[in-house]
């Protein structure tokens, strides 16, 4: 795998694992059984717990299939696999991660440069393109606690 997609992976994954345990220990609210699970019921559960959110000093933006999280200590946007899936990534966010963290201006990169990167780590079995997803990856190597086969979903 290219070194510049390990690390923008790994940083990404890094972010996402403090997100989805402030929003599924922290705030309480069960890990997705499925990405419809997540867009039909998040905004209710993220209401219900707002007022906790602020205290902490986090904003959190429910859209679709995913999240905005920004807390203090970090900032991701991701969204849940077909089957609740949460250590996957699409090309997008995982390019816009980057720039966050790079500290680039905007506008965002162009996300094509990681578009070798991603076919060829596919192409060599370190990623796998996530069954009924448009465009999700995930890297076996960097399991989240939360994935559904842990056993930690509601």
């Amino acid at each position: 795998m290219h070194a510049d997609l390990a690390d923008a992976i790994r940083l990404f994954r890094r972010d996402q694992e403090l997100a989805l345990d402030y929003i599924h220990s922290r705030l309480g609210i069960p890990a997705p059984r499925t990405a419809y699970s997540w867009a039909a019921h998040a905004h209710e559960q993220i209401a219900a717990v707002s007022s906790v959110a602020t205290t902490d000093g986090v904003t959190l933006y429910v859209h679709g299939v995913g999240i905005e999280v920004t807390h203090p200590e970090f900032h991701i946007d991701y969204d849940y696999g077909p089957a609740g899936q949460c250590d996957c990534f699409d090309k997008w966010r995982l390019s816009l991660h980057r720039h966050i963290r790079l500290g680039l201006p905007n506008p965002v990169d162009d996300p094509r440069p990681l578009d070798d990167w991603l076919v060829d780590a596919e192409d060599a079995g370190e990623l796998i393109r996530v069954a009924d997803s448009y465009s999700m990856f995930y890297d076996p190597s960097l399991p989240s606690k939360w994935s559904p086969t842990a056993g930690n979903v509601g």
